[in-house]
């Protein structure tokens, strides 16, 4: 029997969409500055608790967004693909981003071509947007050496992430693609909060009066947006 989150998802991904908008002439898009939010050992948050969230570029609204990464779900892509003869026997499991948006897949790819409604995140890995995109890049004869589909994603507004960070329930540990496709996820939150507090050990002391910790400031390329309200098109 399938799931309503399988169900919803399949339904998601196989719904006809209309061509984008021809891409205009440009160089090529620079990866945005990322960072990990990594979870202090004494967050008490369960949804969140030994999480790594790779922090992406901001929407353009006031929201801020990341992706969970550590957490690999027991649902297999073949799980959610019964129907389909070119993904159903895939055992490679999906991902676990974040509570919002669950049956809205994310995919982060490893290639040297970007897919199509992409954001380039670090050199060679870019996060695919799209449903009709995320499905081709399953079903392609020659798939990047590297994938992950994620269910969902982490999202806060700014003032409430601002105010986890001075509450000290996460720390801020620079980004790092070989901890995001590490064959081993259950191990990439031990090993970033030990990064981070050796981080914490080695840095000079704040000012007196200590500085709140900034939060990334990026762009969007345009387009796309991850928008809540956005429609696939």
């Amino acid at each position: 029997m399938r799931t309503p989150l399988a169900l919803v998802l399949i339904a998601l991904l196989a719904a006809a969409v209309l061509p984008g908008r021809p891409a205009r002439a440009a160089g090529p898009a620079r990866p945005a500055p990322t960072y990990f939010l990594v979870a202090q050992p004494d967050l008490p948050d369960p949804m969140f608790s030994q999480s790594v969230v790779l922090m992406l570029p901001p929407t353009g609204t006031e929201l801020v967004v990341g992706l969970i990464v550590n957490k690999p779900t027991k649902i297999k892509l073949g799980d959610l693909f019964p129907d389909d003869a070119a993904l159903k026997k895939r055992t490679d499991p999906a991902y676990f981003g974040g509570p919002v948006a669950i049956n809205a897949p994310l995919m982060l790819v490893q290639g040297s071509h970007p897919p199509r409604d992409s954001v380039p995140l670090f050199k060679d890995i870019y996060l695919a947007l799209k449903p009709r995109s995320i499905r081709k890049i399953l079903k392609d004869a020659k798939p990047p050496p590297g994938m992950r589909l994620y269910l969902g994603r982490a999202q806060w507004t700014d003032e409430q992430l601002h105010n986890e960070m001075l509450e000290n329930s996460w720390y801020k540990v620079p980004s790092d693609p070989q901890d995001v496709f590490s064959s081993d996820p259950g191990a990439v939150w031990r090993n970033l909060v030990a990064r981070a507090q050796a981080i914490e050990t080695s840095a000079p002391a704040p000012p007196a009066f200590g500085v709140p910790p900034a939060l990334l400031r990026v762009t969007w390329p345009s387009p796309p947006a991850l928008d809540e309200t956005a429609v696939d098109r």
